[in-house]
């Protein structure tokens, strides 16, 4: 009896000595980026009531651990500073010491498979056009201490990293080639973090308690305890809450597929319920998203489950209507195009990466770092009139002027009357920021349309060679 008593007190010793242990998360770590311009959190755990110090550079803050061992506190504001520098935290008993952080952009890449498509899986893909393997290239560059990658919730709890041939293979490819690019651009140190996984719902990286305060889904809830036939939250909790309260610049994402597939209608509204919630968790109100529009794929074909009837070739081209108003819906949002980006439609994983990623890092440098000589976007329509039975559209982000990629006449536009009912269109450029398009069988248009199919691969582009935003059916000023 005295034997198991003493076992006993001697466990409890143990998991007490263990509660109390100095630590922090896994995403503060040696060779992290801290966000340069905001307040930055650091935090980990402590014994109760435990003085913890924590100092960078010239800064030294204190904070005393709660009751429930956590502690927190925040640095101010600083510059980019490429200059390695150790970030230091010491409690009554232990120091950590993390070395080789630097301060600069940090930005987060999530989202499902596109997303988690990771460096490893890009090698291998040598592009038709160029003829080369661009991650196998980059996966043989030596290591680059201005971009530092981490992946969250990897197995192993691997801590930041130098983006190198040993950290890159689960790195996302759009994110690294998003981080690379803005680096590039800016001069200073970027960090990304990826937390994407394939398969996965918007719903379930969006916690229960931000559906329960949404006027739009806190009905639902209540009545079936789900949103979208899922309960949400899941992935959050596993790839974004460990990271909260990272610093961070803003997020990319690349999301849809699952939601497109089940021809959910109310994506935008959800997309706009996960941006404010994770905004307040990452202290960034103004934080911004960058996305992607759906690449063209054969959602109606058998090979996907559906569980609001059919999928048909118009879900595709409704789906991304509704990304367009989560976008509206949230705000400082933008999106990308990548119709061009395919070459197997029934591969719902399109390659070339490195060029989703550089256009999200157009986005980001126009929008974000307010770099006006960069186009980000391929051209979008603004208006349609129509004279002589021809429906003319006018293109905003043409750059210099409107062009046919393959040097042929424009294909994908159609055009109705006022029966609503569509048909093909020829269609030309007519200057360098309008289209004009026509059908011997609409006589008198009233509404025009482009890509509106899961097939298109619109030729139209600006002379950046970035492609035209597909769009629904616009109605016409006039009619003369």
């Amino acid at each position: 009896m005295k034997l198991r008593i003493s076992i006993l007190i001697g466990a409890f010793a143990a998991s007490i000595s263990a509660s109390a242990q100095l630590s922090t998360p896994p995403v503060i770590s040696s060779d992290m980026v801290l966000q340069q311009g905001r307040e930055v959190p650091v935090w980990g755990k402590a014994a109760p009531g435990e003085r913890v110090t924590v100092t960078f550079g010239k800064q030294k803050v204190k904070a005393k651990a709660a009751a429930d061992s956590t502690w927190s506190v925040s640095l101010e504001p600083m510059e980019a500073d490429a200059t390695p520098r150790t970030l230091t935290i010491k409690g009554k008993e232990q120091t950590l010491e993390y070395t080789n952080v630097v301060v600069g952009e940090v930005w987060v890449a999530a989202g499902q498979s596109n997303m988690q498509y990771a460096m490893l899986r890009q090698k291998g893909f040598v592009a038709p056009a160029k003829g080369i393997d661009s991650a196998a290239v980059e996966m043989q560059q030596p290591a680059n201490p201005m971009i530092r990658v981490y992946v969250s919730a990897r197995r192993g709890r691997k801590p930041w990293a130098v983006a190198g041939p040993e950290s890159l293979p689960e790195v996302s490819a759009v994110g690294y080639y998003f981080a690379r690019s803005l680096q590039r651009s800016l001069g200073v140190p970027v960090g990304i973090v990826t937390a994407a996984l394939g398969g996965t719902k918007i719903e379930t990286w969006t916690p229960r308690e931000a559906y329960e305060r949404s006027a739009a889904f806190a009905g639902e809830l209540e009545r079936n305890g789900r949103i979208g036939g899922l309960g949400p939250g899941q992935w959050y909790k596993t790839y974004v809450a460990p990271i909260v309260p990272l610093a961070v610049r803003g997020f990319v994402w690349y999301q849809g597929e699952n939601n497109c597939g089940a021809g959910d209608r109310q994506y935008a509204e959800k997309f706009g319920v996960l941006t404010q919630w994770w905004r307040e968790a990452f202290r960034a109100p103004d934080a911004p998203f960058y996305y992607v529009l759906l690449a063209p794929h054969i959602y109606s074909d058998r090979m996907h489950r559906h569980n609001n009837g059919p999928a048909t070739a118009e879900t595709l081209p409704l789906f991304r209507e509704q990304q367009k108003r989560g976008g509206e819906l949230a705000g400082n949002c933008e999106y990308v195009c990548i119709t061009d980006l395919v070459d197997d439609l029934r591969d719902i994983h399109p390659s070339y990466k490195w060029t989703v990623g550089d256009r999200l890092a157009r986005v980001a440098r126009a929008k974000a770092y307010s770099q006006g000589d960069v186009e980000w976007s391929g051209p979008r329509a603004v208006s349609a009139s129509a004279a002589g039975g021809k429906v003319t559209v006018a293109f905003s982000h043409v750059a210099d002027s409107l062009r046919a990629s393959d040097g042929r006449r424009l294909g994908w536009f159609e055009v109705a009357g006022a029966d609503g009912v569509f048909h093909p269109a020829a269609a030309d450029i007519t200057s360098d920021s309008t289209v004009a398009a026509f059908s011997i069988y609409v006589p008198q248009p009233r509404y025009v349309r482009f890509g509106w199919h899961e097939t298109a691969q619109p030729n139209l582009e600006n002379s950046c060679g970035l492609p035209a935003v597909p769009f629904g059916a616009l109605e016409v000023r006039d009619d003369k």
